[in-house]
């Protein structure tokens, strides 16, 4: 019988003294595929980072196979989403341009990793549909196109093993499809594959071993119909939020108005004749295949878009450039997206990242008053997240950073809360915690909510407009609407 993967005997991981895993010892079986179910904080990206040598365990011993390495295993993950955006942020040279843009890293140069594309990779990007994108910079992508382009990256450099950490993240719902049927054929070749997951509805049925992972401990195995069939059903619930109410906003006016918009960037059309009015009763979901376009529409509303300029966009009655200042506009939106995810927040306190949406700045630069402090204190307690107030934002994980973000975009009592794929990194039980938040939120305050999602299961049970974005016969993307 071949040697293990890798194995790890009586491992000890710890973050400031917090153990993650303790007496940890489990080994990867050679050859096989397997799962790894369990919520967030389980364990379970620390263990692919111990995989991978990232990271290095306090105590224990780590051994790997004789033909396989850790830098011949690929992890594909958020946290290399996130360095390879602050890698091209640091050397972003838009400011000393001739024509003010630098495109930065490609996604085709982001795959290739300095190697020459041959037949392979066309072969790749196109199975993975990601070969329309390959000339655009990775900073300028969805983030379901962003996975994809991750996942290329890992499979054409050829691993002797493979990581997926969430792949189903992020993607609409052809890549999700399309992501069950790449992963089938990866259970089906010679290279072995570890499946992290917080959901056992993405598990192949063909996977050899489902182990699950809770508290950094392995409690047990399972196939993947066992799994399923255990499979948790999401419940929403809330504790009581601390909303303040914003100011109330006449019932027969709109609070959002578009009237004919189209967003052409760098000749490629975007969006097309979006029409589309939001009423003071209304929340909407928007949504669309990965790169339609979600994102631009939500920016050119929250003044981060400068294409909304000339063009017919009211906000709560006015004009957008009709004098308002870009603050003034900011201050009526609470945001949470992957892109504030991905800004650098490097050495930042959890409760500063919640105390900085008070000032719309990404980090903390402003004192805060007592019964600032005091709301910031609340918002923390209501969403459970008091004892990682005094933890740096980077070492939380992806789900916990995410609530956070929550509680940031909620501390100004906003007009408007955008949820931009809020739900992406959270296991069921944050998932009810954030939807029964966001109902509550609606329910008993006068911010309205702008949802953006790919799965219907998602949704909070709060909205009654839907936009769906479509191709459109003058190209880029346009909206069909409905409401409930």
């Amino acid at each position: 019988m071949s040697a293990p993967i890798v194995r790890f005997q009586h491992i000890r991981f710890s973050y400031q003294l917090e153990p993650i895993l303790d007496d940890f010892s489990w080994f990867w079986p050679h050859g096989q595929h397997i799962a790894i179910l369990g919520g967030n904080g389980a364990g379970k990206t620390t263990l692919a980072k111990l995989i991978t040598d990232t990271l290095r365990p306090n105590s224990g011993e780590v051994e790997y196979a004789d033909d396989i390495g850790p830098k011949d295993i690929a992890h594909i993950s958020f946290d290399l989403h996130r360095e390879l955006m602050e890698h091209d942020r640091r050397y972003d040279d838009s400011e000393t341009r001739d024509d003010a843009f630098d495109v930065g890293t490609t996604v085709k140069q982001a795959v290739l990793q300095g190697y020459t594309p041959d037949a392979a990779f066309t072969e790749l990007c196109t199975r993975l549909g990601i070969d329309h994108i390959l000339e655009q910079g990775i900073r300028y992508i969805s983030t379901g196109e962003s996975r994809k382009t991750l996942l290329a990256r890992a499979l054409f450099a050829k691993p002797a093993a493979l990581i997926l950490d969430n792949p189903f993240e992020g993607l609409d719902i052809h890549a999700q499809a399309e992501m069950h049927t790449l992963l089938a054929e990866l259970v089906s070749s010679t290279t072995p594959l570890i499946l992290l997951t917080k959901d056992a509805n993405d598990i192949p049925d063909t996977i050899d071993t489902v182990y699950q992972m809770d508290h950094g401990k392995i409690r047990g195995e399972c196939s993947a119909l066992e799994a399923k069939k255990h499979a948790k059903v999401i419940h929403h619930f809330a504790k009581p939020l601390p909303i303040a109410n914003a100011p109330s906003y006449p019932a027969d006016k709109a609070l959002l108005e578009l009237r004919n918009i189209n967003v052409n960037f760098r000749g490629k059309q975007v969006l097309s004749d979006i029409n589309w009015t939001l009423m003071p009763h209304q929340h909407c979901c928007i949504s669309g295949p990965n790169g339609a376009g979600k994102s631009t529409l939500l920016g050119l509303l929250c003044g981060e878009n400068d294409k909304a300029y000339g063009q017919q966009v009211f906000l709560f009655g006015r004009q957008r450039g009709s004098g308002e200042s870009i603050w003034e506009v900011k201050s009526q939106f609470g945001i949470l997206n992957t892109s504030m995810q991905m800004s650098n927040l490097k050495r930042t306190k959890a409760i500063d990242v919640v105390a900085s949406g008070l000032f719309d700045s990404v980090g903390l630069y402003n004192n805060y008053s007592e019964s600032q402090r005091q709301t910031l204190m609340a918002w923390l307690d209501a969403l459970d997240l008091l004892p990682l107030k005094e933890q740096r934002f980077e070492r939380l994980s992806f789900g916990e950073q995410r609530m956070i973000l929550l509680a940031r975009a909620m501390v100004k009592s906003p007009r408007i809360l955008i949820l931009d794929e809020p739900c992406i990194g959270l296991d069921n039980d944050q998932k009810a915690k954030l939807l029964g938040a966001v109902d509550q939120i609606a329910a008993h305050g006068q911010t309205r909510i702008l949802f953006v999602s790919h799965r219907r299961e998602e949704l909070p049970a709060c909205i009654n407009q839907f936009i769906d974005l479509v191709p459109s016969e003058n190209g880029g993307y346009t909206a069909n609407i409905r409401e409930s």
